[in-house]
């Protein structure tokens, strides 16, 4: 309940800073990676048993076809640091291939 309350937070920060620093000019975005797949991560799954191979075969059948690396979630902020988006602000990025969808390609929440 915690985790939840403490990412609704955030969400909402991101949104008010956006609007209160914009006519300085300073945009304000939020990042929000998937399960990457890091050094320490992969040592955490050895430690439980789960090998590199192991975890290869389940990214395939992920949607994108693989895990998540570090540059993933990098090259979304490179882009939001960049002046491509220049005009971005208040944004909510999710960096995750799809998985924040899922619910929704589900069914689960009526829209």
């Amino acid at each position: 309940m915690a985790y939840g309350a403490a990412k609704g937070g955030l969400l909402s920060l991101t949104r008010t800073l956006a609007g209160a620093l914009s006519d300085d000019r300073i945009r304000v975005n939020y990042v929000i990676p998937g399960w990457v797949l890091t050094e320490g991560e992969l040592a955490i799954q050895r430690a439980q048993g789960h090998s590199e191979d192991l975890l290869r075969k389940d990214g395939e059948k992920l949607r994108f076809g693989r895990q998540q690396k570090p540059l993933d979630a990098a090259y979304a902020v490179v882009y939001l640091l960049s002046d491509e988006s220049s005009q971005v602000t208040g944004t909510i990025m999710h960096v995750d291939a799809g998985e924040s969808t899922l619910p929704i390609a589900r069914g689960m929440y009526p829209g």
